[in-house]
């Protein structure tokens, strides 16, 4: 191995993205999680390569605290007038909520609850052991379609009416767009002949049409065009990143929950850290959700049950 190629990796010579300060070791985003199992994580101080700013942290200012009254909340998504539902993967259960704190409806006898999306009539969501897209509305559940033999995981509401789903099956994983009739208008799944994705969670499209995804085994957000070019990965910057929830703003920035460092990323449509936000009593931030009724705000879950309307000055 030559050490003098700075900008490889050690292990597999791909372009460096972290370093490990306390073995010298300069890593890829694909090898982190490699050279950790190596030794006990406590022994690693895993730092983002030519660090050269400081990135700046902004308060969000909060207009709303809610208890969910669910525990391990993992994904929100706003209705309208005020309402979201959100699940949680503990209780196996999914609400209907206001911006008050109301509960407006409730259905349980889910496996396990991964993600949502709110519809004009109803709500869809994926769950654990489930290989369908799962549609609730009044009180009733059905299959909405089928997926085969892959799991869903993540889903969102494009702009256009259709179904954005990340999906994996044993080592292989994929997005696709779809039509609420489960047609699959567009899949995507390789970049340069090799797998865009590992472990596709939460996904989200922003104005423009781009569609992002946090990728959990990555420890990344991969963003591509409908027609699947890649614009960006994003793998954090200063600390190891575990990105979960996800939603866009009106100026086609996304903003990444990221529960292992307690804040969020405020990234641009072009992949650059903007700056980090947070708000002073954030405690593991899971799903996003942004409020199309009220400009520069969004809904925030976390693990703890609570959910925050908080607004971008």
């Amino acid at each position: 191995m030559d050490d003098k190629n700075e900008d490889l990796c050690q292990f597999c010579f791909d372009k460096v993205t972290f370093l490990c300060l306390s073995c010298k070791t300069r890593l890829c985003g694909n090898c982190v999680s490699v050279h950790i199992k190596m030794k006990p994580r406590d022994s690693h101080k895993i730092v983002v390569a030519n660090e050269k700013s400081q990135v700046k942290t902004k308060q969000l200012k909060v207009l709303g605290k809610i208890s969910s009254g669910m525990e391990s909340l993992c994904d929100i998504s706003y209705k309208e007038n005020g309402t979201f539902y959100s699940c949680s993967e503990i209780s196996k259960s999914i609400s209907l909520l206001d911006d008050s704190g109301l509960t407006r409806d409730t259905f349980e006898g889910c496996k396990n609850p991964l993600c949502l999306t709110a519809s004009s009539n109803g709500v869809l969501y994926t769950e654990f052991g489930i290989k369908a897209v799962m549609f609730n509305s009044k009180g009733r559940t059905k299959h909405l379609f089928s997926t085969g033999d892959w799991q869903p995981q993540g889903i969102s509401m494009s702009k256009s009416g259709n179904i954005l789903l990340t999906l994996r099956r044993k080592n292989e994983s994929k997005l696709i767009v779809s039509n609420p009739h489960g047609y699959v208008c567009r899949e995507i799944q390789y970049h340069n002949n090799k797998p865009l994705f590992f472990d596709p969670w939460y996904v989200a499209e922003n104005p423009k049409g781009d569609i992002c995804v946090s990728d959990q085994a990555r420890r990344a957000l991969v963003c591509v065009k409908t027609n699947g070019e890649l614009i960006f990965k994003y793998y954090g910057r200063g600390s190891l990143f575990y990105p979960r929830g996800l939603c866009a703003d009106a100026t086609s920035h996304f903003i990444a929950a990221d529960p292992w460092n307690n804040l969020l990323h405020y990234i641009s449509s072009c992949g650059e850290l903007v700056y980090y936000l947070n708000y002073d009593s954030m405690d593991s931030p899971m799903g996003l959700s942004c409020n199309y009724d009220r400009k520069n705000s969004f809904f925030i879950c976390e693990v703890s049950g609570s959910i925050y309307h908080v607004e971008l000055e």
